[in-house]
């Protein structure tokens, strides 16, 4: 019966019934106040506006969502402000609209507040120029989610730029969904977090400008630690998959190892985790932060080759298997031959060149320069 209320009733159905949206809207008033209070350290009178726009809070706890993609956008915001004698524009993070609000993600270090989109409109009246980045699985919703008057105050600009993160190829948005986007923005552009997929394939493939950002992640942003000072700690990604549960009572098997799937940690909590750690493996993508990251802890880490990801590079380093069979065959064996230091410091060796060829902070803030100065990758 609810589902056939009007939106307004059921906003009190919700309120009347889940003591969880009671818990929430009393929690917002709270944040919308701070959030107006915060907006006025922005130049209302701006020309040009960059937003970022992220994931909202959990519904039932407030609490903001932590992921190596919330912390990729969180470090493009925080970047990107500290170029604005290039786009001359304010730079500001809110939540992907009609999702629950929160005012700075808690669960990493970061300096970013994060406001609610309907405040762009309402304070940057004079801004004739808006760039909106959008992660790539929330982007098929942005029309959707937008109010009318968030499309009229965009459609009245005199330029909308439109930017889908590409953070993984997996999750980007159809060609039909990439067009309709298109239609709505005066300039819509790709930007990419791994190298696999900056190519021109897929400048053609969605006939949009496509530029590489990279990430974040680079060695000097660790705790690296020696073989000697680690334990034999083996970290897990938190990624489901068919096969985890039976490498899972693989690596159980192993005397004195300690398996510790990566859960409820804040990311500095992470981060201490993963330099005790002599081992990590992923179920995710392959090359990603549970992979990397331990790796520029000292670790080794063990992952199946995914071509959607890793470059060719990757494809013959050790640690870093063609299937999971392979995997099941030979991790046990293989962890065995390298637990000693003089073998294990020359495989991590191995490994930690080969990342950090490929993850580098410099070079990822002047790509990040060169999309401002729209000089892309593939124009």
């Amino acid at each position: 019966m609810r589902k056939e209320l009007p939106p307004f009733l059921k906003s009190i159905a919700r309120f009347v019934y889940y003591k969880e949206q009671r818990a929430k809207v009393f929690r917002e008033i709270t944040i919308r106040k701070q959030q107006d209070e915060l907006i006025n350290e922005y130049d209302s009178a701006a020309k040009k506006v960059i937003v970022f726009l992220i994931m909202g809070a959990d519904w039932q706890t407030g609490v903001d969502k932590i992921s190596g993609g919330t912390i990729s956008i969180v470090s493009l915001c925080e970047e990107t402000r500290k170029l604005k004698a290039i786009h001359g524009a304010e730079v500001l993070m809110c939540t992907f609209p009609n999702q629950h609000l929160f005012l700075k993600h808690s669960q990493f270090k970061n300096s970013t507040t994060v406001f609610r989109f309907t405040q762009v409109r309402n304070y940057f009246k004079n801004a004739e120029s808006v760039l909106l980045h959008v992660p790539e699985f929330l982007s098929p919703h942005l029309l959707h989610n937008l109010k009318e008057a968030d499309k009229v105050f965009l459609k009245s600009r005199q330029k909308v730029h439109l930017n889908i993160l590409n953070q993984n190829i997996l999750l980007m948005p159809s060609a039909d969904e990439i067009v309709m986007l298109k239609n709505f923005a005066g300039q819509l552009t790709i930007t990419t977090a791994h190298q696999q997929y900056s190519n021109i394939h897929y400048r053609q493939l969605y006939n949009v400008p496509l530029h590489k950002f990279s990430v974040w992640i680079s060695p000097e942003k660790y705790y690296f630690k020696q073989f000697e000072e680690k334990q034999n700690l083996i970290i897990v990604s938190p990624d489901s998959h068919p096969r985890k549960a039976e490498v899972l009572l693989l690596l159980q098997s192993i005397p004195n190892l300690i398996v510790q799937v990566i859960e409820n940690l804040t990311y500095e909590q992470y981060k201490e985790t993963i330099s005790n750690a002599k081992w990590a493996i992923t179920f995710g993508e392959g090359l990603d932060g549970y992979i990397l990251e331990p790796v520029f802890s000292g670790a080794i880490g063990f992952a199946v080759y995914n071509e959607d990801f890793f470059t060719e590079d990757f494809k013959d380093l050790n640690g870093i298997y063609p299937g999971y069979n392979l995997l099941v065959k030979s991790i046990k064996k293989d962890m065995a031959k390298l637990d000693n230091a003089a073998d294990f410091k020359s495989f991590q060796k191995q490994q930690f060149e080969v990342c950090a060829r490929s993850y580098n902070y410099q070079t990822y803030q002047h790509n990040i320069r060169l999309f401002y100065e729209e000089k892309y990758t593939y124009p």
